[in-house]
């Protein structure tokens, strides 16, 4: 499929929103200074946030990664030290965070084996040997998927992970009727034991019972809507709008796309391009607009959000939350809202350390940054 290059600000729908200016800040990681990606936000009832990511990392892709928990009481301003939720022989990455209607907390992730392939073992990256000589075929069947963690008082304790038939970056969604909703990439059963455990499937599940199981709706390729690339579309997030619609928006190569279901997810529509940032997170404010973060990987990088006052069919002109990165390796932003309307922004970045800063993540690190912000009146 060959696609005309487009920067952010060829989209969008004229509008401009003005909002205050961002208050941003770096988090503090664990003691050690470990290199933390892809978080995910959310409020989880009372303005207490909870923020998921893959830390006590080395690098970008690397044999270490475990999902760390973070909680803020204050609405962002300060975060807890971090926790640790997984314990896997291999890397667990990208998790995501809701709570249901029963007040259960859900952290997804999935596993991966891309480390094999990058670094020097005879250099830089020699230690990985040890932690590759541990894994064997049985073990990466055993543990090469897509988890779930649960707990049912508020964080304090986790059920064992088990295994879920898809994957995203932040996690299913609740819909209005209490149930949760799931789209991602499916799971890959022609070839388990392989680099990638995702499938070329696009998959939607829905849970009734809190999350303990999924039933398959549907599953589909990008292909079924005409001449778009099967291959290449992942990172998906979902919402469900005021009308009763569910928007899903893919990242595909230089931007994100959405599609539309009117079905509860059964069947999918009007898949097209809405902006060259990726990958997206959706969240549905309090007054019924949709709000979509998203990195943006073109100078200036940073990260980005839009607003839609119309279900999903347009988007305001792009929100800047941040513009000052130096690589493109950070993003991945997600929103929560606080009661009063606040919206806090999370995002990792990858920064090299100035000697005047000192709150800045060591060269080659990267960490998870938080923007507190709102619309002006």
């Amino acid at each position: 499929m060959s696609e005309t290059l487009l920067t952010d600000e060829s989209f969008g729908n004229g509008v401009q929103v003005k909002i205050t200016k961002p208050e941003i800040q770096w988090i503090d990681t664990d003691e050690r200074p470990s290199y933390h990606g892809w978080p995910t936000v959310a409020n989880m009832g009372n303005d207490r946030l909870a923020l998921v990511c893959s830390g006590e990392r080395e690098a970008h892709v690397d044999p270490f990664g475990r999902v760390l928990l973070y909680e803020s009481a204050d609405g962002g301003r300060t975060w807890s030290k971090p926790r640790r939720l997984s314990s896997g022989p291999l890397d667990d990455r990208d998790a995501g965070i809701i709570v249901t209607p029963a007040g259960t907390w859900l952290v997804n992730y999935f596993t991966s084996l891309a480390f094999t392939y990058t670094g020097d073992r005879a250099g830089a990256q020699a230690h990985w040997i040890k932690v590759e000589d541990n894994i064997n075929i049985s073990m990466m069947r055993r543990e090469h998927g897509f988890y779930m963690l649960r707990s049912t008082d508020q964080g304090k304790t986790w059920s064992d992970k088990y295994l879920v038939p898809v994957n995203n970056v932040h996690g299913p969604i609740v819909l209005s009727d209490g149930s949760l909703f799931f789209c991602g990439r499916g799971y890959n059963t022609t070839t388990p034991v392989c680099l990638s455990c995702h499938s070329d499937d696009i998959v939607c599940l829905r849970s009734t019972d809190d999350g303990v199981t999924w039933e398959e709706i549907s599953r589909f390729h990008t292909g079924d809507f005409g001449e778009h690339n099967l291959r290449g579309w992942h990172e998906l997030h979902s919402v469900e709008t005021a009308s009763g619609k569910i928007i899903t928006q893919i990242r595909y190569t230089n931007g994100t796309w959405q599609m539309v279901s009117e079905d509860g997810g059964r069947t999918w529509k009007d898949l097209h391009k809405i902006t060259a940032g990726f990958p997206s997170h959706l969240l549905k404010l309090r007054d019924g607009r949709l709000l979509m973060s998203y990195g943006y990987r073109m100078p200036p990088y940073g990260n980005r959000c839009r607003i839609s006052t119309d279900d999903g069919q347009s988007w305001s002109d792009p929100i800047i939350i941040s513009d000052d990165g130096w690589t493109i390796d950070l993003g991945y932003p997600s929103t929560a809202e606080l009661a009063d309307g606040t919206l806090v922004t999370v995002w990792y970045e990858v920064r090299h350390k100035r000697p005047s800063e000192e709150n800045y993540p060591p060269k080659g690190r990267a960490w998870v940054r938080c923007a507190r912000w709102g619309f002006e009146e």
